[in-house]
């Protein structure tokens, strides 16, 4: 972290906020009105370096953008200044916390907090894009949950573009993180306001995961997506509710014209379903109503289909099959979708399918064969020691929250040694020190 300074221009400086890889945020006090206010400078290092000028550049586009846009939603920019050759954007002090660090916590989020916070992004971004302003950097750390209100401000607007403007033209630069990022911004194409509301429909999956799970609220797997790039991790295992599914499919179309427009769009679509889950949400008046809830989730899928399926796993995967039917009984609707999710967990090709084969004899049923081909492209696993998996685990929680134990799964089975693993674990932690800090850790 860097020194803190005394002062910058006028504003005395309290402490710090954070660092990333463009600049350091602190906290300020502005004598003459005695007002606590955020300040963020460029790394000076960055204006000294071959891109210096447009370093800059990008700086005070960040304060132009984020100042011509006021709305509630929003983080003010008061002032951008320049003491000596360090400069400065003063903005309004949000006290709260990063929806970033709000999911690294893991506590459960309800649908209704979840909804919340995605209809203040959209209207934020409502508010830039009648502007033409293009954020480009849609993500769960540059969100802020007040911590009075709740609401949520839309904060960072360091690589936003004004539509009609010229490119920065930093040689092979791709802008953004790399996990929310629409496919055509990844891949250097020409980007509009439907590349943030892909990278909306992000969040909205990441908040989701963090539903409670006796909610009442019927829920399904999320179709697989085709044709989205590798940074675009989507867990399938994950149920998300019903009636959103439509909405998140639309949101994150691969191509431009078959997603949403426009923010208002999208704000609408989630309007129209409100209804719908309002009167699917049993409020849970004690803890018998939890227990009855659950049992009923699991009702569909009966002991003895979970016992067959049980013994039929262990011929696959060895002793951690009870593990793996405990973690995945309360995701499928059914045998045959629960004999889906479960497969997954089988690392060879041919093992799959033949324990779906075998499953299909048992049960008497017929398995959907799109489900099966979505299957295909799982790498070998490669032999971890168990033990060594649990504490990385629970090193990686402290950085991306419950999608750790998921996400090591998901990396261990195709990679080749610990280096690769963490490389690639902290390749999806957002803050370039945090990323760096946990590969350290490791390697």
């Amino acid at each position: 972290m860097s020194a803190l300074p005394e002062t910058i221009g006028k504003y005395r400086i309290m402490s710090s906020l954070g660092e990333g890889a463009m600049g350091v945020v602190y906290e300020g006090f502005d004598p003459d009105i005695e007002r606590r206010v955020a300040i963020k400078i460029l790394h000076p290092r960055l204006i000294n370096e071959k891109n210096g000028e447009e370093f800059l550049e990008r700086f005070k586009r960040e304060a132009r953008s984020a100042a011509r846009c006021v709305h509630p939603n929003v983080v003010t920019v008061l002032e951008y200044g320049q003491d000596g050759d360090m400069p400065y954007i003063v903005m309004e002090f949000v006290e709260g916390s990063s929806l970033d660090q709000v999911i690294k916590r893991g506590r459960a989020i309800t649908l209704q907090s979840t909804l919340s916070v995605i209809s203040g992004l959209l209207k934020a971004l409502e508010a830039a894009h009648k502007l033409n302003i293009v954020h480009r950097d849609i993500k769960a750390a540059n969100v802020m949950i007040l911590k009075d209100s709740r609401d949520i401000k839309l904060a960072d607007f360091g690589i936003a573009r004004i539509a009609e403007g010229p490119e920065l033209t930093m040689t092979g630069a791709v802008v953004g993180t790399p996990r929310y990022m629409a496919p055509e911004q990844m891949f250097g194409l020409k980007v509009d306001y439907r590349a943030d509301l892909f990278s909306v429909a992000m969040v909205f999956l990441e908040l989701l995961t963090l539903m409670p799970k006796n909610s009442g609220i019927p829920c399904s797997s999320l179709p697989e997506i085709t044709n989205l790039p590798p940074n675009n991790r989507i867990d399938y295992t994950i149920l998300y509710p019903t009636a959103l599914i439509p909405i998140l499919l639309k949101g994150l179309s691969v191509t431009q014209d078959k997603r949403f427009q426009n923010a208002r769009e999208f704000i609408n679509a989630i309007k129209r379903v409100l209804p719908k889950l309002k009167s699917q949400i049993s409020p849970l008046t004690d803890s018998a109503t939890a227990v009855v809830q659950k049992s009923t989730q699991k009702a569909s899928v009966s002991k003895d289909e979970l016992s067959s399926m049980t013994k039929l796993l262990i011929d696959y995967v060895g002793p951690i099959a009870k593990n793996i039917m405990v973690e995945h009984e309360s995701g499928g609707t059914s045998g045959n979708e629960l004999a889906t999710l479960v497969a997954r967990e089988i690392p060879q090709t041919e093992d799959r399918e033949a324990f779906l084969k075998q499953w299909e004899k048992i049960s008497g049923t017929r398995i959907d064969n799109s489900r099966v081909s979505n299957l295909e492209g799982v790498a070998p696993a490669a032999s971890f020691d168990d033990d060594m998996l649990r504490r990385i685990q629970d090193d990686y929680a402290g950085y991306i929250g419950p999608l750790a134990d998921r996400l090591v799964r998901h990396f261990s089975k195709s990679s080749n040694n610990l280096q690769h693993l963490v490389n690639a674990l902290a390749a999806e932690i957002p803050d370039q020190a945090e990323s760096q800090k946990f590969r350290n850790s490791w390697i």
